[in-house]
């Protein structure tokens, strides 16, 4: 495996990169690790509507990153979920993470956390994975 190390990051998160030392993902060999992805839209303002819109918000960002790498949802070998309330959030995060991951055969490994805080309040969900590069 190469130890070439690239930092993949869509467009509308270059700004992330280059202003807050953050690299939504890194691409070392036939791995992605992608850097937790938080409920925000493309203009990186926190989706506070609903915690269904923030939950989608968190998917769509994470799809975002692997689409950027080269990757799709069904090369997430690992997920982690971190969780501000984990009892009043699960049913929703479910939901939308089985419309994202719900192919039997190709569900990652997945970790619930909850925690008291994220980096910011209006943070309520984050997910982090690693993915398989296709083709590498």
């Amino acid at each position: 495996m190469s130890r070439d190390r690239e930092i993949v990051a869509p467009d509308f998160m270059a700004t992330l990169v280059e202003s807050g030392n953050y690299a939504p993902a890194v691409r070392v060999g036939d791995l992605l690790y992608v850097s937790g992805q938080v409920g925000r839209d493309r203009a990186l303002v926190p989706v506070t509507s609903s915690l269904e819109a923030h939950i989608e918000a968190v998917f769509d960002n994470l799809l975002a990153v692997l689409a950027a790498a080269g990757c799709a949802a069904h090369d997430v070998v690992e997920l982690v979920s971190y969780h501000t309330d984990v009892p009043a959030q699960m049913p929703t995060f479910q939901a939308i993470k089985r419309r994202h991951f719900g192919d039997p055969t190709h569900l990652p490994a997945w970790t619930a956390v909850g925690v008291a805080q994220l980096n910011s309040p209006d943070f309520l969900v984050e997910v982090k994975a690693v993915a398989v590069v296709p083709g590498r």
